[in-house]
């Protein structure tokens, strides 16, 4: 049987980073491969983390919650494949790869490259007091093109 995939999603976009590490690696959880979230922030709001559980069947942001890895502590072979939502995330990614002395051109499984910037600028986690729901569902959306492209990477892997 062939290794789970896995996949980190990093964030480095000021104090809510955590908050999209762990809503994306929610709406991402799938059985056959492991999300690891990155961000050098790891606070994750209660209403948040309840917000996504609403939001995604088979969610499980509280443990993403408690996994949040300091960039600073991982290296290359941390993850098989990295998943940045914004420039610094990615920037910092791409680093952590180098660093290692890994090619960050030569992807595993049938994906060119190692790094992805996700193509969508994702909004700020809303504020205290307004309602997480749209956002995380807007956010699902987003990602829903980023499941099936996992799937398929799973799949062509003899998965």
């Amino acid at each position: 049987m062939h290794p789970i995939m896995t996949i980190a999603i990093i964030s480095e976009r000021g104090p809510r980073a955590g908050e999209i590490v762990v809503a994306a690696s929610t709406i991402l959880t799938m059985t056959y491969h492991t999300i690891k979230p990155v961000s050098t922030y790891n606070t994750c709001r209660d209403e948040f983390i309840i917000a996504c559980r609403a939001m995604v069947r088979n969610g499980t942001p509280k443990k993403y919650t408690a996994k949040i890895a300091n960039p600073a502590m991982v290296d290359a072979e941390y993850a098989d494949f990295w998943l940045a939502f914004d420039a610094k995330g990615e920037k910092l990614a791409k680093q952590i790869i180098q660093n290692s002395g890994k090619s960050i051109e030569k992807g595993n499984y049938d994906f060119p490259g190692m790094v992805h910037l996700f193509e969508h600028v994702v909004p700020d986690p809303p504020k205290d007091g307004e309602d997480i729901k749209p956002w995380v569902s807007l956010f699902a959306d987003q990602l829903a093109p980023w499941r099936e492209k996992i799937k398929k990477m799973h799949l062509d892997s003899g998965g």
